[in-house]
């Protein structure tokens, strides 16, 4: 990451007493794999990103207001590093995504004594536990989040990582180790119409931490005329001492719905688990995870994902790794690794091998 001190133009005496240094970061992250996915009826090549962290450009900003206040800005892109094309974004959390440039985050902030207040486009809270309770966190690979990936969230509904139209507040950060988010949406639609409620989104995440044991709990809902989508899940995981070089283990529980219940019906829903290890061997990290998800459709489809991974850092900014996966589906489960869906057969593996460099 590379920092550029803004200059003002002119200083005065009354400036100089007031205002302190801002500045501003130019910081990314280039991610390129090569991966081979195999099923019963079809094998494939294939040259993608993310396969370990997800792909990006960005810039932040801070500026200190004095007395504990901070004003800050933050904009960041999604890339697709094999093909140089950029993240989808969606303007009213709710329809089609469209092309997009900061897509990943946008978002001006105040912050001070009594928390953080954001404005803009930004991760929802439910999002955060399964990025932050999946030893593979947010990367887009074969060996990546389950219950993500392979959820309704994976469907139609965008809130289920960011919320455009955000109003969003953090709980200060010393609170004796207790955190939270809260976080109001807006879908923009045209008032007097039976979607002007469509892509608001309501939700807040509590969690706790003392350095060793996090634990977090969420929970979002989006309207939709068509029927709300809700999402929840509980995370929780435990990093044991130097003694046990730093073992990681980690879980998530997690559900969701989409539909509003007819006469004596039930909306569309679904709930899974995931658990995981990480474990760091000299510049090297093993991880792996076990994550099965189930739906009440019709045949109640089910899948599982079994995934192991290593991660070789060359460098504080430079790193390989490579991930072996299997997805397993029953009753109709379209679950995949990402490039070839055999819900008949009901089996995918697949190894990938990637770079990842960040500056």
């Amino acid at each position: 990451m590379k920092k550029f001190l803004l200059i003002p133009l002119a200083l005065t005496a009354a400036q100089t007493a007031s205002a302190a240094d801002s500045s501003v970061t130019v910081f990314g992250v280039m991610d390129t794999n090569v991966t081979y996915e195999k099923s019963s009826a079809a094998s494939l090549y294939t040259v993608g990103s993310s396969g370990n962290v997800f792909s990006r450009l960005g810039f932040r900003g801070t500026e200190d207001l004095g007395s504990g206040m901070a004003a800050g800005f933050w904009l960041e892109m999604g890339l697709f590093t094999n093909a140089g094309t950029l993240l989808t974004t969606n303007t009213t959390n709710s329809g089609a995504p469209v092309a997009g440039t900061f897509s990943r985050r946008a978002t001006v902030s105040l912050e001070g004594s009594m928390g953080e207040l954001r404005l803009g486009r930004d991760h929802t809270p439910t999002f955060w536990s399964t990025a932050l309770f999946d030893p593979f966190g947010t990367g887009g690979g074969i060996g990546a989040n389950h219950l993500y990936f392979d959820s309704l969230v994976n469907g139609f509904k965008p809130t289920g990582t960011r919320a455009s139209n955000s109003v969003g507040y953090f709980l200060p950060k010393k609170l004796g180790g207790i955190y939270g988010q809260l976080m109001v949406a807006f879908g923009g639609q045209g008032a007097g119409t039976p979607t002007s409620n469509d892509g608001n989104y309501t939700g807040g995440r509590i969690g706790y931490t003392d350095g060793k044991l996090d634990a977090a709990l969420a929970y979002g809902t989006t309207k939709y005329a068509s029927g709300d989508y809700m999402q929840s899940n509980l995370g929780l995981s435990y990093t044991f001492d130097a003694s046990m070089s730093s073992l990681k283990l980690m879980s998530e529980i997690y559900s969701d719905s989409i539909g509003t219940p007819a006469a004596g019906g039930h909306p569309l829903h679904g709930h899974g688990a995931l658990f995981g290890f990480q474990l760091p061997v000299g510049v090297g990290t093993f991880k792996g995870a076990y994550a099965t998800y189930r739906t009440n459709a019709a045949l109640s489809p089910s899948s599982s994902r079994l995934s192991m991974g290593y991660v070789y850092s060359l460098s504080k900014r430079t790193s390989l790794y490579a991930t072996v996966a299997r997805v397993d589906t029953k009753n109709g489960s379209t679950a995949s690794l990402g490039g070839i869906t055999d819900p008949l057969v009901g089996a995918t593996s697949g190894a990938q091998t990637g770079i990842t460099h960040s500056f």
